[in-house]
């Protein structure tokens, strides 16, 4: 039987600055090839339950949890989020925020040059990963000068040329038009069933 590569249990976190938990008693397991969509009205705990999975929570946002977040088997507790960002990627709702390279190439090569990577192996990598959103025509442009479907599969590349195993999206169709949204929906689709194992 396949172990869950996400599991939760009777996990709950409060924010410091907070009198209630945002989370409370989730019991929840993810497992490799499965896709969700988590949803709910404003101030639920979705962003909140992503940071806790890419790390963001306790790093960059202090507060107490209880209960067990365990990402590949390994409690997160145990796991810089450096070790966390290798297993998960984020790609985020303000796009503009994620971008680091003056063109599309040099944004989706950005993790590839922080691990010293040659440069022919990262060219290669990063027309690979292009091609598989949809970006590759616009290698030589600036993230800038792009709609917000184009920023959105940047910001995918970016993520993904790390090799990561999961794909979280915070608000994946925020300020995209119908038609942009659904080629959105279609493309991660596309990456789902491909990277999904047997």
């Amino acid at each position: 039987m396949k172990e869950p590569i996400i599991k939760f249990e009777d996990f709950s976190f409060q924010y410091d600055a907070q009198a209630e938990p945002t989370l409370k008693h989730i019991n929840l397991e993810i497992y490799p090839g499965e896709k969700l969509l988590i949803a709910g009205p404003s101030g639920c705990g979705k962003s909140t339950l992503t940071h806790c999975m890419n790390g963001l929570i306790p790093f960059a946002y202090s507060g107490e949890s209880t209960g067990t977040l365990t990402i590949r088997g390994r409690e997160t507790k145990t796991q810089s989020i450096f070790e966390i960002s290798k297993t998960i990627g984020t790609v985020l709702q303000d796009l503009d925020g994620q971008f680091i390279g003056l063109t599309v190439a040099e944004d989706i090569a950005f993790a590839l040059e922080n691990a010293c990577v040659n440069q022919t192996d990262m060219k290669k990598e990063v027309l690979e990963t292009a091609r598989k959103v949809e970006i590759a025509d616009h290698l030589e442009h600036s993230p800038d000068a792009l709609s917000g479907g184009q920023k959105q599969r940047v910001s995918m590349a970016g993520v993904m040329v790390n090799q990561v195993e999961i794909l979280l999206f915070d608000e994946p169709l925020a300020n995209l038009d119908p038609a942009t949204g659904k080629r959105a929906i279609e493309i991660i689709d596309q990456i789902q069933k491909k990277q999904a194992p047997l």
